[in-house]
């Protein structure tokens, strides 16, 4: 998922992610950065399509990186927010998240971790 360039094999991947994270909480907080450099490189894909994917697989692949925007917002919402906010104040990622990531952020409510939690607390095995 952080090289390949086939949008079957890549939506096929993030779909699993998608599956597995749940399933894997404590013993996935070590890639937890490589998560979401891959949601940050999917996402600019959905919008610059290298390669010239076809329309079809470009609607799948935005399918699945809005799920995984949802699992990673759902487990992880400081981390996540602490990620987007670093990721998309850089000049070259503002165009990724006007157009692809603040419409996904549109439509979720504020996570009562954000308010109530830390990102130390998210890690915490006991959580």
């Amino acid at each position: 998922l952080q090289t390949d360039t086939d949008v079957v094999v890549l939506t096929t991947g993030v779909l699993v992610l998608i599956t597995m994270l749940p399933m894997i909480p404590q013993s996935g907080k070590q890639y937890l950065h490589d998560f979401f450099g891959i949601f940050g490189r999917l996402s600019a894909w959905c919008l610059q399509n290298p390669g010239d994917v076809a329309e079809i697989y470009l609607v799948h692949l935005h399918a699945s990186v809005y799920a995984l925007f949802h699992r990673l917002y759902g487990m992880y919402p400081c981390n996540f927010v602490s990620f987007l906010r670093s990721h998309y104040s850089m000049k070259e990622n503002l165009e990724t998240f006007e157009e692809v990531v603040k419409p996904m952020m549109e439509h979720v409510r504020i996570h009562p971790e954000l308010v109530t939690g830390s990102k130390d607390h998210e890690l915490d095995p006991r959580r």
